[in-house]
């Protein structure tokens, strides 16, 4: 089987440099054409680097962006296209890219909503990819950063019936994009409100944890609370976790479903998969971005695995910390690892 033609579009922002790293000499995938807007049009992805260049092949590197245009894009019929535009603009240029039968792996947030358009966090809910068995193209959506780092943890705990989620997000400058929060707001300082985050969080869970039924996906009920904070830490999202359970529990049971948790990429070996998906550490001092952030086995899934630490279990409360990855599990490598589950179930 020869590799997949692919494509970035917005490829000069920092998610869409994180995706040029995932794909540079990808076992699946062939290095990705390059789009980005008219400020970034025809300079070489070197130019406007904002990620380690020895991470991307030099190849890679001297390719020049070309101008975002959706009927160019459609006439190289891509197998694949990773979207990584800002919410202003993607919402028509995707769906034009859809219609004329293209497959879409995007990280923007105003299609996510959509009801033909999955959110998928490869571990969790996979099999919601199945609503396009039978279509040319289609969509296929990341979480929102803090929703992914949150939903892999509680995924193995639904095992023991969660009553009510609290959470509380210690998010990273970076999931602001670039050049994201002012620096007069950001250093020394904790802002203790991001806009739409709390609701995206609140309106996500529920749908990532849905069951596909008739080509459609039907959220569960949850109770969720939320509150979102920006932090002054370049990379990486903190959560601090609350859920409360229909029973007691036990410590020693909590951080046995973690450790042991493993999904439909962990089953296929897939490239951008981490060997174990949640990492627990015991010292109490973690998980810190600087430590864990890098966390996940083997080379290529660095950055994919979410770490949870500070496990504390109180009769029926469990209270613990969650680290992840923003522009690598909660944006570009979280949409690399979908688009190789949908090669791996025959959609692409």
């Amino acid at each position: 089987m020869g590799k997949k033609r692919v494509a970035v579009i917005g490829a000069s922002g920092l998610v869409g440099q994180r995706f040029c790293q995932l794909l540079s000499d990808h076992p699946y995938f062939d290095e990705p054409d390059l789009y980005a807007w008219q400020r970034s049009d025809n300079k070489r992805l070197e130019e406007v680097l904002r990620v380690p260049s020895n991470t991307i092949s030099d190849s890679l590197l001297s390719q020049n962006l070309s101008l975002i245009n959706t009927e160019s894009i459609i006439s190289e019929k891509y197998d694949a296209i990773f979207g990584a535009i800002p919410t202003s603009h993607e919402h028509n240029i995707e769906l034009e890219l859809r219609k004329a039968g293209n497959r879409i792996f995007t990280n923007s947030s105003t299609n996510r909503m959509l009801d033909d358009v999955p959110i998928v966090v490869p571990e969790i809910n996979s099999e919601h990819m199945e609503m396009f068995r039978d279509s040319d193209g289609y969509i296929i959506a990341n979480g929102n950063c803090s929703t992914i780092g949150l939903a892999l943890p509680l995924k193995p705990l639904f095992s023991l019936g969660p009553e009510h989620i609290e959470v509380t997000t210690m998010q990273a400058l970076s999931g602001a994009g670039y050049p994201g929060v002012p620096s007069l707001d950001a250093v020394s300082n904790i802002v203790p409100y991001i806009e739409n985050e709390e609701e995206k969080i609140q309106i996500e869970l529920p749908k990532v944890f849905g069951t596909l039924m008739d080509h459609a996906i039907v959220p569960p009920v949850l109770d969720v609370g939320v509150t979102c904070t920006r932090i002054p830490v370049r990379e990486g999202h903190t959560e601090s976790v609350t859920v409360k359970f229909e029973r007691n529990i036990e410590e020693e049971d909590i951080s046995a479903l973690f450790s042991e948790f493993r999904g439909y990429p962990q089953d296929r070996k897939l490239p951008t998969s981490p060997e174990q998906p949640i990492i627990v550490q015991q010292d109490q001092g973690r998980p810190q971005p600087e430590l864990d952030l890098w966390n996940g086995k083997p080379e290529r899934a660095r950055g994919m695995a979410v770490t949870v630490g500070r496990i504390r279990v109180r009769r029926d409360y469990l209270r613990f910390v969650t680290l992840s990855h923003n522009t690598i599990r909660g944006a570009a490598g979280g949409s690399v690892l979908n688009a190789e589950i949908a090669l791996s179930r025959g959609l692409l």
